[in-house]
């Protein structure tokens, strides 16, 4: 052409050096972001964790070791033994006297909220009572007052599942103080009437031939006033202090009479009647148709 004009291929324009857009329909294209210049070493001064030391790799050990010591495994548990069993009270035997609020219902004092918490419990006198089971394989049966209800029941069964502890396989049955004994001592009555609750059980399960009752009852009061046919208590329980409850030397003890049981004592033939003393002296006449040796009363 004369002109100097030489046609574009159709579809040339704006393809031109530098993406020109002249002549393009097309969005304009973005600039690429300028890469962030690297930032100079500080020595580590100004960062968010720079207060804390330096990694300790040997002092990190001895924590993990420490650690594991805190979270030993509980010794496992040995097949149940039913020819043992352990009677188990509550107030004052794992749950420390005044831990929670009681309310008295028909002369027996009962925690005043049906549900008790886990925290409330004793964590050593649990340690101790699954230390009896551990080594001697013994059955858990409730003789507590606690076996009133089915909810208090509920609570003393799910605070031993939580230690690993087998729950109770029984309660004793509940019978009524005896009127001459409850006129006259009201704690005597209570503590008799646990002795002949025991006493049922045992005689309802003849296969139990070792046993021990762990309460913070003293049973000498229950042996100096028992009924023939009613059993010896206090050579087979454990009396334990109610504020500071089962201890390791409780559960030794309480360990030894399961193993060794003790012999019944030797009894005299006794007749004498037990009424209340009305002459000013407040005391009890003893009545027992046998009578136990007098380390016993």
């Amino acid at each position: 052409n004369s002109l100097g004009y030489h046609p574009w291929p159709l579809g040339s324009l704006g393809s031109g050096c530098g993406g020109g857009s002249m002549g393009s329909d097309g969005p304009p294209r973005k600039k690429q972001k300028a890469e962030p210049a690297p930032v100079d070493d500080d020595g580590g001064l100004g960062g968010l964790y720079d207060f804390l030391p330096p990694p300790d790799p040997e002092k990190d050990e001895k924590a993990k070791v420490a650690a594991a010591a805190n979270h030993k495994t509980r010794p496992k548990l040995p097949p149940e033994d039913r020819s043992r069993a352990i009677f188990l009270d509550v107030d004052g035997v794992l749950l420390a006297s005044g831990a929670v609020d009681t309310i008295v219902v028909d002369g027996v004092a009962l925690p005043a909220k049906n549900r008790v918490q886990e925290g409330d419990f004793s964590a050593q006198a649990l340690g101790s009572l699954r230390s009896i089971v551990q080594q001697t394989g013994a059955i858990i049966v409730l003789s507590s007052e606690w076996r009133r209800t089915e909810e208090l029941r509920s609570s003393i069964s799910a605070v031993l599942k939580s230690q690993e502890i087998p729950t109770f396989k029984d309660w004793t049955p509940i019978f009524q103080p005896r009127p001459e004994i409850q006129k006259a001592n009201v704690i005597y009555a209570w503590c008799e009437r646990r002795a002949r609750e025991i006493g049922k059980w045992l005689k309802d399960h003849p296969e139990v031939t070792a046993w021990v009752a762990l309460d913070d009852l003293d049973f000498e009061w229950a042996d100096s006033i028992r009924q023939a046919g009613t059993p010896w208590m206090k050579i087979r329980s454990v009396h334990t202090n109610d504020k500071t409850c089962l201890t390791e030397e409780d559960a030794t003890q309480a360990v030894r009479i399961l193993v060794n049981p003790p012999p019944e004592p030797q009894v005299i033939r006794k007749k004498s009647s037990l009424v209340s003393s009305d002459s000013g002296s407040g005391g009890l006449f003893v009545s027992t148709e046998d009578t136990g040796p007098d380390r016993l009363r």
